[in-house]
């Protein structure tokens, strides 16, 4: 959602990725008027020229100018006394040998195929894009979820050498929030502010005086629930040691003072 000169736009989308591209950052609902936003090039792609943000400007999004190209390997190098092909659109999985023996090869020259994938399956409440009728090896496939609904997996699957898409396809499950995450005698140093959505992250520290029982960084997790648990702040004890040395006569005086 677009927002601008305090009125709300609401659309069907979030900023589109143009081909073989993903959006930056963590899901939004609401953009202000100004916001940039920047996309990348999935993998086993680069980018090919065009400028990898886009703007809100008046309700709408700029149009996406990033350009995502396969990425080429180049050459694999030089074989002595022998030479690489490289045939178009073939992707070598496995090598077979074969021997001058007496009476002949020792068989037959294998068929090389490209290897496919069949089209990625489908997600409740959700989609995925590039749709085609079929996918060669190394494709790569990006979902994404309906409105009020977030991605709970790998958002990206490929075409793999077994003919199939790996790893396996995410879920779309129902935004979920947490509460405020409230540490007695901590104080908030970074990180997100409410409403805290899934994967946001908080960072604490405890009041002067205070000692920190468990981990200072939290995130909101699937289940609405701040991982790994919210710390404590204990209170310090204090020792306060007094010690006097003498010339001739050696005295040690301790005391003890326990702050509770």
């Amino acid at each position: 959602t677009c927002v601008t000169n305090f009125v709300f736009f609401f659309f069907k989308h979030s900023p589109v990725p143009g081909p073989n591209m993903y959006l930056r950052g963590s899901p939004s609902d609401m953009f202000t008027d100004g916001t940039k936003v920047y996309f990348s090039c999935e993998v086993g792609y680069i980018s090919g020229g065009g400028s990898p943000s886009i703007t809100c400007t008046a309700g709408s999004w700029s149009p996406v100018r990033l350009k995502c190209e396969r990425k080429s390997c180049g050459t694999a190098g030089e074989v002595t006394n022998g030479y690489i092909d490289y045939p178009d659109y073939t992707h070598i999985i496995f090598e077979i040998e074969i021997f001058c023996e007496a009476r002949g090869w020792s068989g037959r020259l294998p068929d090389c195929e490209e290897v496919t994938c069949d089209s990625p399956p489908e997600i409740v409440n959700g989609a995925f894009s590039p749709v085609k009728e079929e996918y060669s090896y190394r494709d790569v496939v990006q979902y994404r979820c309906e409105y009020q609904y977030i991605l709970n997996g790998s958002k990206t699957i490929i075409c793999s050498e077994e003919g199939t898409f790996k790893p396996d396809p995410p879920t779309c499950v129902k935004e979920v929030s947490c509460e405020n995450p409230d540490v007695d005698h901590g104080v908030w140093i970074e990180g997100s502010r409410p409403p805290y959505k899934f994967s946001a992250t908080v960072t604490f520290e405890c009041q002067s005086g205070y000692t920190m029982k468990g981990a200072r960084t939290q995130t909101c997790d699937i289940n609405g629930k701040w991982s790994p648990g919210l710390p404590t702040c204990e209170r310090k004890s204090q020792m306060m040691i007094t010690t006097w040395l003498y010339k001739y006569r050696f005295k040690v005086t301790f005391s003890l003072v326990l702050i509770f």
